[in-house]
């Protein structure tokens, strides 16, 4: 009946305004509560990996050794003797051990990104192992485009943000 549905709009209505009442004296509390979520999700880190902070400062002036160098699909680790390295030093040159030869050239740094112009080194023949891991080092160095702090290594990532090489902070 007609009166029926004018007394239901009139009810749905008188809901619908005591919900808007009961909402309008809670904006700043419901705002609060979405900035406490935010913050506590900001402040949570699920993946368990500890991020230092990103300064550029951190990583130049010091003798970092290669941890692992990605080559295609494969990850090759040197074993001792072979010692691979990078010093980067402020003013934009980079040095060190590519496995048995030693090499300099330039990079460029800024913010997140990082290249390298193209290296030059000794020519020395590597034994064993050495070679495999000098090759990987020189095509890696390639492939370079960011770069990233993992607790306390230095990773060079490609442009898909993939680790690529990984250094071990030097000993103090």
């Amino acid at each position: 009946t007609p009166s029926q549905s004018k007394r239901a709009a009139m009810h749905k209505g008188n809901h619908y305004n005591r919900t808007l009442a009961i909402l309008r004296g809670k904006p700043v509390l419901f705002s609060s509560m979405i900035f406490a979520s935010g913050m506590l999700l900001t402040a949570c880190n699920t993946t368990g990996d500890t991020q230092v902070a990103k300064d550029w400062s951190d990583v130049t002036n010091r003798d970092w050794r290669l941890a692992s160098v990605r080559d295609g699909t494969r990850t090759l680790t040197p074993d001792v003797p072979i010692e691979a390295s990078a010093n980067f030093a402020t003013d934009g040159k980079v040095s060190g051990s590519s496995g048995c030869n030693s090499y300099v050239g330039g990079y460029t740094q800024y913010a997140e990104n990082l290249t390298f112009s193209p290296l030059v080194g000794t020519r020395m023949m590597c034994m064993g192992d050495a070679m495999e891991i000098e090759d990987a080092f020189n095509r890696a160095t390639l492939r370079v485009a960011g770069w990233t702090m993992d607790k306390s290594n230095l990773v060079l990532t490609d442009t898909t943000g993939k680790a690529i090489m990984t250094f071990t902070a030097p000993k103090p």
